[in-house]
């Protein structure tokens, strides 16, 4: 028991010194050698609608980036300092604009383009969770390669309605349950099937219901096949920034898990990772 006990005292002697040593140790990389991540999105000045195809090149680093349609870019492992972004679109005024990168984060920020060469305000850039640009950098490398079925906000401005409404047109989506409300319905996706033995001998096929992420977090249920129906007029429209859909065999791995095989579908709302208070006006 005493043996315990020292090695126990010794153990918790030793835990400050050990984070003093780490702090230290951080603190001892030369700020060359850290380095920061940058994302973005590019608007016109006058709708706050993004732009796509914009070209944007960060000087120091020699190298460029085109928005996709969120009008999204991004750039890793950028050294600390202040450097300058070059942004070009076909019919735009070119414009230059300076950001500082302090710490060893990753930063998020707006540019806007004006047809017309007026002044405008200085480039502000805010603090995201490290994992909210991943999740970010990850759609837009999703939409580059174009393997899942995609609604964003041209189409959610221009359609309107609700989730169900916006994604029943699409191939691969079926949708089950009848009557004047929307809500008793719901979403089958291709191919969403698991097998099953409700008997010795006996094997069954049955549909599942896909599993819903927003913002990147689970927001329905497992069952003990996929997940739980939930009802998908719950969200707008105008609400969502982007809407992905999956069929079980193209699930990203991120989205994945156990129940692939009913597929997935990911909602991006204007009040999650992707969005900030002045983007993507009315």
């Amino acid at each position: 028991m005493r043996t315990r006990r020292a090695v126990g005292n010794r153990a918790l002697r030793r835990a400050p010194l050990t984070a003093l040593v780490a702090l230290v140790a951080a603190a001892a990389v030369p700020a060359e050698e850290r380095a920061a991540n940058l994302l973005g999105y590019v608007r016109d000045f006058e709708t706050g609608r993004p732009i796509t195809g914009a070209a944007v090149r960060l000087e120091s680093m020699n190298t460029e980036k085109v928005t996709n349609e969120l009008g999204f870019f991004a750039f890793t492992d950028v050294p600390l300092g202040v450097h300058s972004l070059v942004i070009k679109s076909l019919g735009y005024a070119d414009r230059r604009i300076q950001v500082g990168l302090t710490e060893d984060k990753s930063f998020e920020t707006d540019v806007l383009l004006s047809r017309d060469p007026i002044l405008l305000e200085g480039l502000t850039v805010r603090v995201i969770p490290r994992r909210t640009f991943n999740e970010l950098r990850d759609l837009d490398l999703r939409l580059a390669r174009g393997f899942g079925r995609f609604v964003l906000r041209k189409e959610l401005e221009q359609r309107g309605g609700n989730l169900i409404t916006l994604i029943q047109g699409l191939p691969g989506v079926r949708i089950q349950g009848s009557g004047g409300t929307m809500a008793n319905r719901t979403v089958i996706l291709r191919r969403a099937a698991h097998l099953t033995s409700p008997a010795a001998g006996v094997i069954t096929v049955e549909s599942c219901y896909p599993a819903i992420f927003v913002d990147g977090r689970r927001f329905s249920r497992r069952a003990s096949l996929g997940d739980q129906p939930i009802d998908l007029t719950e969200f707008l429209a105008s609400d969502m920034d982007a809407v992905e859909v999956y069929s079980g065999t193209s699930v990203p791995a991120a989205f994945g898990g156990g129940d692939a095989a009913c597929g997935a579908i990911l909602v991006w709302t204007r009040r999650g990772p992707g969005w900030s208070g002045g983007r993507g006006g009315n």
